[in-house]
């Protein structure tokens, strides 16, 4: 006969093992039962090996069911390098490939690492602006790979170092639930512990060329024909920012932000933020190749 042997034990948000109370199994706390010791068993086990990143899909699938898995490690002298993924050629090629040389630069998760925003687990509409949605950005990754929600595991291994794992699900399913957030901040610590010590010790090459080339470029679009203020409205718009949230940002009024904008769309030829995007998208991409 099969017994659950079910242990009176409740893992907490900052990974504490607690006693079985009232207390104790409020929402955001996590039983560790057999099954729950039975899915960190192989985590653990494969920490190190290259087996450990088809383990994590397994092990994150079980408590936060979700559709594809992308691991990226974003260095303060290197391109973002793509660490595991489970996309197909045609995801890949947008979400992987295209996203490393410079719409990585408008990802609210990365902009988050860069920001000063804690490790941790994050929807990723929840830490974007307000008008995110609405942006050539989301319509790029989002829409046209038909992601519906994602959720982004935010891992510090220093200051300038990051791995994010971005968990998607697609447009046939629902958003993440609060309940599915609360268990993956339960786990991260253990999480977090376990991808530092399989990917924390590996050295990317250094290419601070091409990274400060794109850094540059974000921070340098237009800048031959708009004036300062235009060209930062500019960036907070490829950003997902919408009027009011710029002109919060800026401090100035959301009727100055719109005049900015329209004297930036037409010194830089676009009608349109989707025109914008795509200037900025290939604009991003000409340091890589070694020129403006």
């Amino acid at each position: 006969m099969l017994v659950n042997l079910r242990m009176d034990i409740y893992l907490s948000h900052e990974g504490d093992l607690l006693p079985d109370s009232a207390n104790s199994k409020q929402n955001g706390q996590l039983p560790l039962d057999e099954g729950c010791a039975d899915a960190i068993a192989p985590l653990l086990k494969t920490a190190g090996t290259e087996r450990f990143a088809s383990s994590l899909r397994t092990f994150l699938n079980a408590f936060c069911p979700f559709d594809s898995m992308i691991v990226t490690r974003y260095r303060a002298k290197a391109p973002p390098v793509t660490l595991f993924h489970d996309l197909d050629d045609v995801q890949a090629a947008i979400s992987v490939q295209f996203y490393a040389t410079g719409p990585y630069l408008l990802d609210p998760l990365y902009i988050a690492c860069r920001t000063g925003r804690s490790a941790g687990v994050y929807r990723t509409l929840d830490i974007a602006p307000e008008a995110f949605f609405r942006s050539e950005y989301f319509r790029t990754f989002y829409r046209n790979i038909r992601i519906r929600d994602e959720a982004g595991l935010l891992i510090e291994l220093n200051g300038d170092d990051w791995i994010i794992i971005s968990l998607a699900l697609s447009k046939r399913k629902t958003d993440f639930s609060s309940p599915d957030i609360d268990r993956l901040k339960v786990l991260f610590p253990i999480i977090s512990a376990a991808v530092e010590r399989t990917w924390g010790d590996r050295e990317p090459k250094d290419q601070p060329g091409i990274l400060q080339a794109l850094e540059d470029s974000f921070e340098t679009f237009g800048a031959d024909v708009l004036s300062p203020r235009q060209a930062e409205v500019v960036r907070l718009i490829l950003q997902g920012h919408s009027t009011p949230s710029a002109a919060a940002y800026l401090g100035i009024s959301e009727g100055t932000v719109k005049v900015h904008r329209h004297h930036a769309y037409a010194r830089l030829g676009v009608s349109s933020q989707a025109e914008l995007f795509s200037m900025a998208t290939r604009y991003f991409v000409l340091p890589a190749s070694g020129s403006h």
